[in-house]
């Protein structure tokens, strides 16, 4: 959320390069400038003040070819900037800020992995525009719809074990974060 609103991005083609942002105060949707890389199954959070959208794929299938795309929207400016890409393209990934940094979590598509996950987990700087590597999952997954910061821990529940949408999981897990961006 951004000064109350709830900020939506991408969907299966035909529409995936819409954005908007939905104010339940007012309980209406406001149409924003397109996403200028359309695409689904992305990572997107808001940290500082600005809208973070990373990775995804192209086409509606599973097959579909990804992005590694980081783009940044400033609700004040109502414009959309290019950032440096993540280290490796993937789909179904999840993304979430925390202390100022962006962290994206798993994703699907990879096919050096039997089952077609990326057990890979990365922590973004805004502030210098640059990818960090970190620990990989214990249990790589893809697909995880909702995560949360509670008590300095980013949590990951469930998410898919191997490519496709029928291998949910209900894996949960954490991660302590020790760093801080734009410090």
């Amino acid at each position: 959320m951004i000064d109350g609103k709830i900020y939506v991005a991408g969907g299966r083609p035909p529409r995936g390069a819409d954005f908007a942002a939905y104010d339940p105060q007012t309980d209406t949707w406001e149409v924003l400038p397109d996403l200028p890389t359309a695409r689904n199954h992305l990572a997107a959070a808001a940290i500082g003040g600005k809208v973070y959208v990373a990775g995804g794929r192209f086409g509606a299938g599973v097959g579909s070819e990804m992005t590694g795309a980081l783009e940044v929207y400033d609700p004040v400016e109502r414009t959309w900037s290019a950032r440096t890409p993540l280290p490796a393209v993937r789909a179904g990934v999840n993304g979430i800020g925390a202390q100022g940094c962006l962290y994206v979590f798993g994703g699907e598509g990879n096919d050096a992995h039997p089952l077609g996950i990326f057990p890979q987990h990365d922590r973004y700087d805004p502030w210098t525009d640059t990818w960090h590597a970190l620990e990989s999952l214990p249990v790589p997954v893809h697909g995880v719809t909702g995560s949360a910061v509670l008590d300095g821990w980013i949590h990951l529940p469930g998410g898919g074990t191997s490519r496709g949408g029928n291998s949910g999981s209900t894996v949960h897990q954490v991660y302590r974060v020790t760093e801080t961006c734009g410090v």
